[in-house]
């Protein structure tokens, strides 16, 4: 029998292969690897990247080399001497040089414009045309006219989603796309498929996380969109819930404040 009600912990995964530093925040929904730039001769590498400088290429290979399971993304050249920006699936960013003898992990501020490159960098590539979503996958939810979108992955044991669930019950013409992802468990995977399969998901949805109100006489239905919306998870580099998007494309740093996703809706407006 389904619980509703029981706690759900963590799963335990078995040990990254790439070093700790590197591997945090990898791990939450798994890598897949798949790029050419795991591939055995360069000329595969080359088709990975868009159009590399041979520099960047034998970085790509080397580093994939040097950490087994770092599927490498791209590699560009910074504007700080011999500095290289690598980017890992997952839209994840280090800095090697050009031997690869050293990776560094952490925020390439530029002392004399005061900016955060890396933040910078990972803002455009967090970014997801908001067309591209396979909305056929989602819960569609409409609040008011609906003029506003935004699209949510959650899981239905993340206590941070339920919270911000409550933030988002009070705004009005907002239309909500949400993605079911199933990250915390065998309990996480049961419980989805049966709101899933209720008559109304997007009402049995909102009844569970707001109001802990289980789906009743829930039948059994094609829940294939579960696979594929932890598919699309991965694809995007999220590792945990919630995580939103907003209209244009950019992501929103988990369950942000009401006074946060207002200033972030009211910017959205006037584009």
């Amino acid at each position: 029998m389904l619980n509703f009600n029981q706690p759900t912990h963590l799963p335990m995964t078995k040990k990254n292969p790439l070093p700790i530093i590197i591997a945090t925040g990898l791990t939450a929904l798994g890598l897949f690897f798949g790029l050419s730039v795991l591939a055995k001769n360069p000329a595969d590498v080359k088709k990975a990247v868009l159009a590399p400088s041979d520099q960047e290429i034998s970085i790509a290979k080397n580093f994939a080399l040097k950490f087994e399971g770092a599927a490498v993304v791209s590699v560009h050249k910074t504007k700080f001497n011999d500095l290289y920006e690598v980017t890992l699936e997952g839209n994840q960013l280090v800095y090697t040089d050009a031997n690869t003898s050293f990776t560094l992990v952490g925020n390439l501020l530029d002392n004399q414009t005061q900016r955060n490159l890396t933040e910078e960098r990972l803002s455009e590539l967090n970014k997801v045309p908001f067309n591209t979503f396979p909305t056929q996958q989602a819960f569609v939810a409409v609040k008011g006219n609906g003029s506003r979108k935004m699209v949510l992955f959650e899981d239905p044991n993340c206590g941070y989603c339920k919270r911000f669930r409550e933030t988002i019950e009070g705004f009005t013409d907002l239309t909500i796309y949400t993605y079911v992802v199933d990250i915390l468990g065998d309990d996480s995977t049961a419980k989805a498929k049966a709101l899933m399969c209720a008559k109304d998901p997007a009402k049995a949805w909102d009844d569970w996380m707001l109001h802990g109100i289980k789906p009743a006489n829930v039948a059994e239905c094609d829940t294939s969109a579960l696979q594929k919306n932890k598919a699309l998870a991965i694809k995007l580099g999220i590792t945990g819930t919630p995580t939103v998007f907003l209209e244009d494309g950019s992501r929103l740093p988990g369950a942000v404040s009401k006074e946060a996703l207002e200033v972030a809706l009211a910017k959205q407006a006037a584009k």
